[in-house]
């Protein structure tokens, strides 16, 4: 019963993926990512240089903002400077020490912010060395009004050294301005193109992808389409395929089954014919041995011992017919009814191989009709026989009882199992059980496991059709004989 897996061929390998995509498909999806690799490619040197003019226009608006408060705080500082000449008093000494620390801080920043690269550091040098000029005019004034000297202090106001270093402060202030504004409009300007480049690369890498895309989506089209007519066609195929299949398996099942119900009637033929015919001749060969035997009473002992022999010979071959008709067609079965038959072969064989039998099958209440009868004894003849042959069992059990609208027969044995077992693939002897079953438009289920019995169930339907099987001649002369 045990099935061999079937071996791939030899020459089979495993397809790649690569040899299962089209060629135009690859070549999209090698252009899609070389285009692809470009676009990070160029927009990782944009960013770059987005980057560098971006930290250029902000130094530029930074260093803006540093000339702008250096210009104020100087401004703040003579204004504070200014006040304390006039009035003398402490209050704007703070402002003017906060203006003066502001002005170099922030002209210090400026320094920084500039860096020693830059083409506009020496404006920014000219800037400080004229703030601190300016710077140290306003302490001198300071000091002056400090140490008690007011009217020089004032003196000095009426000169032109604080106005001419003003207008120098406000002059290079102005100039490195404008110059910052001039870097700053134009890191503006080389931003917005790259921004612009960027842009048109972009567009165009997606109008490229998009081309791609469009490519490859109209070739997987026309690919899904093919394999969707060519699914289809295999349908089709298989589906004609599936109805030839149906076909010659109904032509094959209806020729098993006519198989089955010209074997029943040869063998109910051949069993009709040993009991009237041979069992005829029999019946003749033993009258005149027994004549024989009343009649060699005088005969020397050596001709009434071959009598006797013959005799014996003679009652052989009337048990031997009796059990080859049994086989052929059971005579209990027709006399007594299915019940009979089962107990007396179950009995029989079971006492032949040394094994326990436990036979349930109610004899009154169960009436089964005569196409269904033979199908059943056969099936209970075919699984002992396999359990005698092949189980090593010490017990075989047979139950038949009527469940509804079916007949259920179920058979047991506690043998070896049946080793690797597939309901798919039975054997020849469970297959033509199940045959015998679907023919009657029943159910077959085999359970079995290693070492653990078989268990067989027949569920035919009580409204069974009839087969041929049932037109068969009966073998009822068979009881009116003694032999």
């Amino acid at each position: 019963m045990s099935s061999s897996p079937s071996n791939a061929p030899a020459g089979e390998h495993a397809v790649a993926w690569y040899e299962a995509v089209p060629p135009r498909v690859l070549l999209a999806l090698v252009l899609t990512a070389v285009v692809s690799v470009l676009v990070f490619a160029v927009s990782e040197l944009a960013y770059s240089d987005i980057s560098d003019n971006r930290i250029e226009g902000r130094r530029a608006v930074q260093a803006q903002a540093y000339v702008l408060r250096v210009r104020e705080q100087v401004l703040a500082a003579e204004s504070s400077q200014r006040g304390y000449l006039i009035t003398q008093e402490d209050r704007y000494l703070a402002p003017y020490d906060k203006a003066v620390s502001s002005a170099r801080s922030a002209q210090s920043s400026l320094l920084s912010t500039l860096g020693d690269q830059s083409p506009l550091r020496k404006d920014a040098v000219q800037l400080g060395a004229l703030l601190e000029q300016k710077l140290d005019e306003l302490n001198v004034t300071l000091h002056m009004a400090r140490d008690r000297q007011p009217g020089m202090a004032l003196a000095t106001l009426h000169t032109d050294v604080g106005l001419n270093l003003m207008e120098q402060i406000a002059v290079t202030s102005r100039k490195l301005d404008d110059e910052l504004g001039q870097q700053f409009k134009v890191r503006s300007e080389t931003l917005t193109r790259l921004f612009q480049q960027q842009r048109w690369g972009v567009g165009l890498v997606v109008f490229l992808n998009m081309a791609f895309l469009a490519i490859l989506g109209t070739i997987m089209v026309r690919n899904f389409h093919e394999r969707e007519q060519s699914r289809r066609r295999l349908k089709e195929h298989a589906e004609q395929l599936e109805t030839a299949v149906a076909e010659r398996t109904e032509e094959l099942s209806a020729l098993s089954t006519y198989l089955q119900s010209n074997a029943e009637r040869e063998r109910s033929s051949l069993a009709r014919d040993l009991h009237d015919e041979f069992g005829a001749i029999l019946t003749s060969a033993k009258l005149d041995v027994a004549w024989l035997q009343g009649n060699a009473s005088m005969s020397p002992e050596p001709v009434q011992e071959r009598l006797v022999q013959l005799s014996g010979a003679l009652d052989e071959a009337v048990n031997l017919k009796r059990r080859v008709i049994e086989n052929l067609r059971p005579s209990l079965l027709d006399h007594l009814g299915l019940a009979a038959a089962i107990q007396w072969h179950v009995q029989e064989a079971c006492d032949r191989a040394d094994i326990a039998c436990d036979v349930v099958i109610p004899d009154e209440s169960l009436q089964v009709p005569p196409h269904i009868a033979i199908d059943l004894f056969r099936l209970v003849q075919e699984a002992l026989n396999n359990t005698v042959k092949y189980a090593q069992a010490r017990i075989f059990e047979v139950s038949l009882e009527q469940r509804g609208g079916d007949y259920v027969l179920r058979m047991k044995d506690d043998g070896i199992g049946i080793a690797q077992f597939q309901p798919d693939h039975l054997t020849h002897g469970l297959a033509g059980m199940q045959h015998r079953v679907r023919a009657l438009q029943g159910h077959f289920t085999v359970e079995t496991a290693p070492g653990q019995g078989t268990c067989i169930e027949a569920v035919i339907p009580v409204a069974s059709p009839v087969t041929p099987s049932a037109d068969m001649p009966s073998t009822s002369g068979q009881a009116a004989t003694a032999f």
